[in-house]
């Protein structure tokens, strides 16, 4: 009986310790951990207060600098008159400078391209042996019957007028002269489809046809293109002129 009390107190003891180490690690744990939270939060703390104390720092400077900018603009306002003439003079100076500089490079780009097209025009002289129409005047036409009140706005012709310049070189006698009307969505007005073929099989579409007797002088033309009703939209045409399948000249035409 004694033997077995005595083990029961043994097994108890150790049992004791047992709880005694288990406890007394866990109570070392804890303190390392507090004590290392405790530094943490100390270095937080004092990162935190570094950084306060340089923004209350930045805060007295920025409080500071705009006294000095209120007292400097308060000096500044007597005189601003005589600031301001003096900038103009300056930013005047400077842009004429800059603009003699552009002024310059452009003169100097005129230059190369008048060289430029100088040089194109040895190599490719334009050929003086045809005609040449200049002067190219548009104008449209209303016709006032019947079909057409006075309150209509459209035009129902295109009258062109132009010169066939002086050439010594081409031959005098009949010329039959060719008028295109290209509108603005590139459709070439033409009734009936009138056109001329060459001996290629190539085709030119025309609006309106002159015959005009040329005799190496400047020769005055006009000529009524006939509108398609469907086919003259408001907007920018092209007028070409040929002789034959040459085309001797271009203009347009706005209709607004």
């Amino acid at each position: 009986m004694t033997s077995k009390k005595n083990k029961i107190t043994k097994i108890s003891i150790i049992v004791l310790l047992l709880l005694l180490l288990f406890f007394g690690v866990n109570y070392f744990s804890v303190k390392v951990e507090l004590s290392d939270f405790k530094k943490q939060s100390e270095l937080e703390i004092n990162v935190l207060e570094s950084q306060l104390s340089e923004i209350l720092h930045k805060y007295d400077s920025l409080g500071e600098e705009s006294s000095k900018n209120a007292q400097l603009i308060a000096r500044l306002t007597d005189s601003a008159s005589q600031a301001n003439q003096t900038l103009v003079l300056d930013s005047m100076a400077f842009y004429a400078d800059k603009a003699k500089a552009i002024s310059a490079k452009i003169a100097s780009k005129n230059q190369a391209i008048e060289k430029d097209k100088n040089a194109t025009v040895a190599i490719n002289p334009v050929p003086v042996n045809r005609l040449t129409a200049i002067n190219i005047n548009t104008k449209g036409v209303k016709i006032y019957s019947d079909l057409y009140k006075t309150s209509n706005s459209q035009i129902q012709q295109l009258r062109v007028c132009y010169t066939l310049q002086k050439n010594e070189i081409v031959k005098s006698g009949a010329k039959t002269l060719y008028i295109q009307l290209v509108n603005p969505k590139n459709q070439i007005i033409s009734k009936e489809n009138s056109s001329i073929e060459n001996e290629a099989g190539v085709k030119l579409l025309y609006s309106a046809v002159s015959q005009v007797n040329y005799n190496k002088n400047d020769t005055d033309v006009c000529a009524y293109v006939d509108l398609i009703q469907n086919k003259t939209p408001k907007g920018k045409y092209i007028i070409n002129i040929y002789s034959e399948f040459t085309k001797i000249g271009s203009s347009t035409f706005d209709y607004k």
